[in-house]
């Protein structure tokens, strides 16, 4: 009986040591996950669209000489000029190839609505005589070359430019011309060159917004004017080496990148 008992009370001592021994370990934990950052490139090469305004202003010059009595007898006369400042408002599409070594070629065409027209007058002979040309549009056909700092696109631009004008002239009315019939003869001065430049800035991959400077010409505006009574000629020109149709545009443009 008494060796039941001590066999009894040592098994009670050993089982938990036996069931501690035989008892699974732990798994380790896993390791934390590292999620690499997706960095995309940006780059300025493929098609891009968009829009662009701001305003346009021309030159000042003098440029007109008359022959009141028709007889080769040029003279200056009084002259004045007006050119108006105006909006200038439209829409582009280009392409832009970047090379590797960060220069960037492209082409760009642009079509706009402005706001802007070129006034003269003649006072000679006692009468005064207005010439007008109002531009309805204009758009440009243009290489770009520029060099690509990143996000930054520093470029220069050039080619043909083309417009809708429409010349008009006034006539004096009595005085010294009373009975005399005029007419007009001269070009429609409406395809050209522009130049300039400007910088871009490429937002987001897609989003560009932009400053840009063009000088536009449209090449001689010359414009001449007779008059006839039966018995004398009025007549004038403008001197068409300094009357060239030209100004300047300046406006700010946002694009859509399709890269």
């Amino acid at each position: 009986m008494k060796r039941a008992l001590l066999l009894l009370a040592a098994s009670a001592f050993v089982t938990p040591a036996f069931a501690a021994d035989i008892i699974a370990p732990q798994p380790p934990a896993p390791a934390p996950m590292t999620i690499e950052p997706v960095t995309t490139t940006k780059t300025w090469t493929g098609i891009y669209v968009g829009g662009q305004a701001g305003a346009a202003f021309g030159n000042s010059d003098n440029g007109a000489v008359f022959d009141p009595g028709n007889n080769g007898a040029f003279n200056n006369g009084l002259f004045g000029h007006d050119n108006n400042a105006g909006f200038v408002g439209g829409a582009h599409v280009g392409y832009d190839y970047e090379l590797s070594n960060g220069f960037v070629l492209g082409a760009v065409a642009d079509i706009n609505y402005i706001d802007g027209k070129e006034k003269r007058s003649y006072t000679v002979g006692g009468g005064t005589f207005s010439t007008e040309s109002d531009l309805n549009y204009f758009g440009t056909v243009r290489g770009r070359l520029g060099y690509a700092f990143d996000s930054l696109l520093v470029y220069g631009s050039g080619g043909l430019a083309y417009a809708g004008v429409d010349n008009k002239t006034t006539y004096p009315a009595g005085g010294n011309y009373a009975g005399y019939n005029f007419r007009t003869s001269g070009d429609k001065a409406d395809f050209g060159y522009s130049v300039g430049g400007g910088v871009d800035y490429l937002a987001t991959q897609h989003l560009s917004f932009g400053v840009e400077y063009l000088y536009t010409n449209l090449g001689s505006n010359k414009q001449t004017i007779t008059g006839t009574n039966g018995a004398n000629t009025v007549s004038f020109s403008s001197n068409s080496n300094n009357n060239d149709l030209d100004f300047h545009t300046v406006w700010a443009k946002a694009s859509y990148r399709f890269n």
